[in-house]
């Protein structure tokens, strides 16, 4: 590895800590664990997940109730993780207490709530950002990590009932596609379609995660050549500048409830903008993720100079692809995002005589990007090295052209896929309809995309120190520029 540049953190495997009353085990945090926690340190409890489902069922209140619990109590013992705490700021560690009381976690850690005759869903999301983890019990007893299920009174005429099933989490625990994942494990249990689990507490430790770096395969054998060259190209990327939204006048805190807009396409819109990506040889993460930059300069204008990056330098990356055999994505919950550099210079784009072909042009460079990093076996490496970076409260003097520290005001755009792809939306009783994705929010401004029931579904968020205007306008400008491929297939 070349000289000056970090060297990856050691990986350990979880450790039985005997000189602790009651004994305990413990790892260290690593990788996006140890980053996303450092942003919740430092960012008053940025990036807190809270992800849930809606669906419908038959069943009853009562017995939906009864499931619910049981089914978090399996998910606990095939996911452990979530029973953790996190101890010590200066070095975190997991911390995995086998002899807590379970019943009593349980009871903290499930609540149901009932909503009237509405779910309200996006409201409830909103009351949920206003809490900051952990949540803290009688005798001790606390959790980083709660199940909620929402119950309504009202009864459709299929004699099917409305519930949502969410979870708030800290992100050093799940990303939105572990999250995923693990609802669609709760969603099994309480059908009673998933996988055949029996509850042996003093082996439940040996579910517990190992460290990314582990979960796929160890340090790659490219680390000394494509690894220091992805790395190099990083490392300048952390501190490069491109042309983005200036920051927001107000103070960027969690005062205020957060902004959230959405835009769902009909499937028509759906399937002609899929099949003319596929054309045009780019992924709709590629052709999104251009068009949410160049939004980006339509809010806030591109000075005339040839020297205009796009304003995105990283994009997050999942590591699902990288791990190995032994580990089973469905129930490898942790935070497990990748970092990779995007470095776009835009003069080129531009300088096209269309906005659709600056789109295009830009989506290409993109996807260019993504098929040079995207297929590295040492990807999920760089967020293991990244999260030894210090990391400081944004500094809203920064400008729309600072780079990093400028960076909290960059709208970034994430693509999680088919939503179908992680989980199953029929399981017995159980008919799933809705996806939430509603994070903690105190400096970023995101758009997000996914697909599920055959229709693309856009949501924006942000502090409420933006405004609800610009926020609106970066949604709305996204989607339409991302569309302008379909205007006339012809060019």
């Amino acid at each position: 590895m070349a000289s000056g540049l970090p060297k990856l953190p050691s990986h350990t495997e979880w450790v039985l800590d005997t000189n602790r009353h009651p004994p305990v085990y413990t790892r260290p945090l690593v990788g996006s664990e140890l980053w996303m926690h450092n942003r919740w340190l430092t960012l008053d409890g940025e990036s807190e997940v809270c992800m849930g489902v809606k669906f419908t069922s038959p069943l009853g209140i009562e017995e939906m109730k009864a499931r619910s619990r049981q089914a978090l109590d399996k998910f606990r013992f095939v996911c452990p993780i979530v029973s953790c705490a996190i101890e010590d700021e200066e070095s975190p560690r997991w911390v995995y207490t086998p002899s807590a009381d379970r019943e009593a976690w349980l009871d903290l850690a499930f609540v149901v709530e009932q909503r009237g005759s509405s779910l309200n869903s996006w409201e409830f999301v909103k009351d949920i950002n206003f809490k900051k983890l952990p949540y803290v019990g009688t005798n001790d007893t606390s959790t980083l990590f709660r199940v909620y299920l929402l119950v309504t009174s009202m009864e459709g005429h299929d004699g099917r009932r409305e519930y949502s099933l969410f979870f708030h989490a800290p992100h050093s625990m799940m990303d939105a596609g572990p999250a995923i994942h693990g609802l669609n494990l709760m969603c099994e249990f309480m059908s009673g379609t998933g996988m055949d689990v029996t509850i042996v507490r003093s082996e439940e430790w040996k579910n517990l995660p190992v460290d990314i770096i582990l979960a796929t395969g160890g340090v790659p054998k490219e680390w000394e050549t494509s690894g220091a060259e992805l790395l190099q190209d990083a490392m300048r990327q952390m501190f490069s500048s491109g042309h983005t939204l200036p920051p927001p006048s107000r103070p960027l805190n969690v005062s205020e409830r957060p902004i959230r807009h959405h835009i769902t396409l009909s499937e028509s819109e759906t399937r002609a903008i899929v099949a003319r990506a596929k054309q045009l040889g780019v992924s709709l993460s590629a052709l999104f993720k251009a068009a949410n930059g160049l939004a980006q300069f339509k809010l806030n204008p591109v000075p005339p100079r040839d020297d205009v990056y796009f304003p995105i330098h990283m994009s997050s990356a999942s590591p699902e692809r990288f791990l190995k055999p032994s580990v089973n994505p469905k129930t490898y919950i942790t935070s497990c995002l990748s970092l990779m550099p995007l470095r776009i210079h835009m003069a080129e784009p531009l300088r096209q005589g269309s906005e659709k072909g600056t789109l295009i042009m830009t989506a290409k460079k993109v996807q260019e990007q993504f098929d040079k990093y995207l297929p590295n076996p040492c990807l999920p490496m760089m967020m293991p090295i990244f999260a030894q970076l210090p990391l400081s409260a944004p500094d809203q003097k920064a400008t729309a052209d600072s780079g990093l520290p400028g960076l909290p005001w960059a709208c970034d755009f994430q693509n999680l896929g088919v939503v179908e792809s992680r989980i199953a939306t029929r399981q017995g009783h159980i008919s799933v309809d809705q996806l939430y994705l509603a994070p903690r929010v105190t400096t970023i401004m995101s758009v997000r995309s996914w697909s599920m029931h055959r229709k693309l579904h856009f949501q924006v968020e942000g502090a409420a120190a933006w405004g609800d205007d610009i926020l609106k306008k970066m949604l709305q400008e996204t989607i339409r520029i991302g569309l302008l491929v379909v205007s006339d297939p012809k060019l």
